[in-house]
């Protein structure tokens, strides 16, 4: 009778114990039912970023302040659509591009020889000289990373990995750089824009991608011709620098904290 008394109590408390959680989970859709209604103009407009930024990471055209977005179709499926569309926005609207882009340049602080290196690029895409873009950017970004990363204890290297280890540890800073919250810069610098080329695997992944890969660039490996390996190369340029000046800050803080480091470890000696 009392192992009867016991099974019976314990199916009632299983049973209570269900309703509870039936009743919490009805409670939570209920709710997350009527946030979703009061903010359905925020969850589409955001629903439609996704789809536009999607769109054009499909399209191989990196995301930057002057990406036409409001042009692109979040529905639309055919990558080559939005790459079409991109392309013909750079280059019938390239006045007012690469105007922007200059503005937007001189807002950081960047050096005059970086400044002179951009103009000498954007110059040069205007021309339509594409292949001279990748090909003038990617040196001055080395000798920024050497002066910068020159007297912390850190080699400058071809492959930029000891930056690219920095800027890694910058965390979440890293996906808003350039006035676009866009990770694929972020995994393009880390991954993409250095890496070497020593496979015929790896040089047919890099001729494919309409971003320039700096080992392939200035050894000949691949010669990047194209409108969109020419602004993509734009753009990842301004993502490198204003990374580099990320890492002098970060640099900078690191080593004026110290001395007060030092000190605190001496008192404690004495203490001690």
């Amino acid at each position: 009778m009392t192992a009867e008394t016991t099974v019976t109590t314990g199916s009632a408390a299983n049973e209570t114990s269900f309703v509870e959680v039936f009743r919490v989970l009805r409670l939570a859709a209920l709710r997350a039912r009527e946030w979703m209604l009061s903010n359905e103009p925020l969850l589409s407009s955001l629903l439609d970023t996704w789809g536009r930024f999607h769109a054009l990471d499909r399209s191989g055209w990196l995301p930057h302040h002057t990406t036409p977005f409001n042009l692109l179709d979040p529905a639309e499926q055919d990558p080559t659509v939005a790459r079409r569309i991109v392309e013909a926005h750079y280059e019938d609207e390239w006045s007012a591009v690469e105007a922007a882009f200059r503005a937007r340049l001189q807002t950081h602080a960047f050096d005059e020889e970086t400044l002179s290196t951009f103009d000498e690029a954007l110059v040069a895409h205007r021309l339509e000289l594409f292949r001279a873009t990748p090909r003038t950017l990617f040196p001055d970004i080395e000798r920024k990373a050497r002066e910068i990363l020159k007297g912390h204890g850190v080699t400058s290297q071809a492959s930029l990995r000891e930056l690219r280890q920095s800027v890694d540890a910058l965390g979440v800073a890293n996906l808003t750089r350039t006035g676009v919250v866009s990770f694929k810069l972020y995994r393009m610098f880390a991954d993409h824009l250095y890496s070497q080329v020593k496979t015929p695997e790896r040089l047919a992944e890099v001729a494919a991608d309409p971003v320039p890969n700096r080992h392939a660039a200035l050894h000949g490996l691949v010669v990047y011709s194209t409108r969109q390996a020419s602004m993509n190369a734009l753009i990842m340029a301004e993502y490198a620098h204003l990374s580099i000046l990320a890492v002098a800050q970060a640099l900078a803080d690191r080593d004026s904290s110290r001395p007060f480091a030092l000190l605190e470890d001496q008192y404690d000696l004495a203490d001690s």
